[in-house]
């Protein structure tokens, strides 16, 4: 069986923790808020706002990890718009060909069942903090999957996503070059 306890806990000591400091919290915030005022006019954003507001969250305080972990500005794209208009991996704005998947705490990250770019792994823990995992290829995404981990029965039955625990196998980086010299191997 897969849990946090077996395939994520014991790999924790190597993941970095970022705090995102109270100002960037509430920038946060602020543009999820707006962000949800303008995927109300999306018929296929109808959904539960509550819902809707801690992904937006919990994806946008990872970039914003990303970035102070980097040192860098550009991946986090403020501005508001059509959905189809932001279709691109969170890195590419930076010269990197890579998503970044963050998770609240206890959860698996969601993937595609076939992947054809890397992702980096990133865990929420509370409101401001978060560990960024790792990278994880296409191959690794591809391998360590399990429909198990998607607990929403709706996109289960989809059969289009799965969850990710390879954990163990995450690419640690320390820098923007390292990450690239990843991407290339």
């Amino acid at each position: 069986m897969i849990t946090y306890e077996t395939h994520v806990k014991p790999y924790a000591k190597d993941f970095v923790h970022i705090e995102v400091d109270d100002h960037l919290i509430t920038k946060i915030n602020n543009f999820v808020a707006n962000v949800i005022l303008q995927k109300k006019k999306e018929a296929h954003h109808l959904i539960d706002e509550q819902s809707h507001f801690k992904r937006y969250y919990t994806g946008t305080l990872g970039e914003v990890a990303m970035e102070i972990f980097l040192g860098v500005t550009g991946i986090v794209d403020w501005t508001i718009g059509s959905s189809e208009d932001y279709n691109v991996p969170d890195m590419k704005k930076i010269g990197v060909n890579a998503g970044i998947k963050t998770v609240n705490y206890g959860s698996f990250p969601v993937v595609f069942k076939k992947n054809f770019s890397s992702q980096i792994m990133m865990i929420r823990w509370k409101e401001k903090h978060v560990y960024i995992c790792g990278l994880a290829t296409p191959e690794l995404l591809n391998k360590y999957q399990s429909d198990e981990l998607i607990l929403d029965r709706k996109l289960r039955e989809r059969g289009t996503k799965t969850g990710f625990y390879g954990f163990e196998q995450l690419r640690k980086f320390a820098t923007k070059e390292e990450l690239v010299a990843l991407l290339k191997m």
